[in-house]
């Protein structure tokens, strides 16, 4: 507090726009939370008699790409604190969540740092491990007993169209990702 009784007026201003950034991020992932949860009531849809399960992954997409054109630090606070909402929230197993959204972020941002300016590519390795993040969630619940659904039904009836929609998603997700970050770059390059 008394530290910024001595802050310059610039020095007050850089603050300022690095938390209006921070909470517009925090805003952003807030927002792909809730698209998640709200996707989960309408899961299992019914097609042809067959429940079949959509899992948009937004926010997880969202904090991969963050890790990527903001950086790793800001990845694996974020992947930190909704996984540990994710946990709480859904909190059949604490930990499961956090501890995935973190190895992922890890794993995104040291492997494929290079793929930031290819698209296609980028798209790719995101929605690889999204698949992976699922498989990784299948498995922890099948290993434990906590499911019971055999992996061809999780294939084809939860993973393909989980993938699907997670694919068409991350159009928006990344339109998102790319515009926060744009802001924060210019956020900083007015300090």
């Amino acid at each position: 507090m008394i530290s910024t009784l001595f802050m310059s007026s610039k020095e007050i201003r850089s603050q300022w726009r690095n938390d209006m950034r921070t909470l517009m991020i925090f805003l952003c992932a807030f927002l792909f939370m809730y698209i998640d949860f709200t996707f989960a009531e309408f899961s299992p849809a019914s097609i042809i008699g067959v429940a079949v399960y959509f899992v948009p992954r937004t926010l997880l997409i969202f904090i991969l790409l963050l890790s990527i054109y903001v950086g790793s630090r800001m990845g694996i606070f974020l992947a930190v604190v909704f996984g540990v909402m994710l946990d709480i929230y859904i909190g059949s197993l604490y930990g499961i969540h956090t501890f995935g959204m973190v190895a992922f972020v890890v794993f995104m941002h040291t492997a494929f740092r290079v793929f930031h300016r290819d698209f296609v590519a980028m798209a790719f390795v995101v929605l690889l491990l999204i698949f992976f993040y699922d498989a990784y969630i299948y498995a922890i619940y099948s290993v434990l007993g906590m499911i019971d659904m055999p992996l061809f039904d999780y294939t084809a009836l939860r993973s393909v169209p989980s993938m699907l929609i997670n694919a068409l998603l991350f159009l928006i997700v990344f339109v998102v990702a790319r515009k926060v970050a744009r802001v924060r770059k210019e956020l900083l390059k007015q300090d």
